[in-house]
């Protein structure tokens, strides 16, 4: 019997860790918290409607479309530290507004593979109460 496996992509995810201990020193843990949780709720929000969106009307044209959208999700990733997704969402971004068509599919991919990733390690950092 031959087993079968799966393959996915992996990547190394990072969360910068100090942006976030940034947050509760300057706004106490409760604010601090509700700040990334507003953040996190927004940019899944954000990208399960853009992943509708092109599923819609075709991936490359929707993403073409949100191209501005994607650059302000990138920048509010970066605000809370999710490092690796602010930057799949700027390459995504500049991959739209130079019609990048090829590449598009792939980085869109990576940023849903990433902002999944990202998220479970916020809930399993220590401090929080997620």
């Amino acid at each position: 019997m031959v087993a079968i496996t799966r393959l996915r992509p992996a990547e190394a995810i990072s969360v910068d860790s100090a942006v976030i201990a940034a947050l509760f020193r300057a706004h106490g843990p409760v604010m601090a918290e509700d700040m990334l949780m507003d953040h996190v709720a927004e940019l899944t929000d954000r990208i399960g409607f853009l992943e509708d969106a092109s599923q819609r009307s075709g991936l490359t044209s929707a993403l073409v479309r949100a191209g501005a959208d994607l650059e302000s999700l990138g920048a509010r990733a970066a605000r809370i530290g999710l490092t690796s997704l602010a930057n799949a969402l700027a390459a995504t971004a500049e991959a739209a507004a130079t019609d990048n068509l090829s590449a598009l599919p792939a980085l869109w991919d990576r940023v849903k593979r990433i902002g999944d990733q990202s998220l479970v390690m916020l809930w399993d950092m220590p401090h929080l109460r997620m």
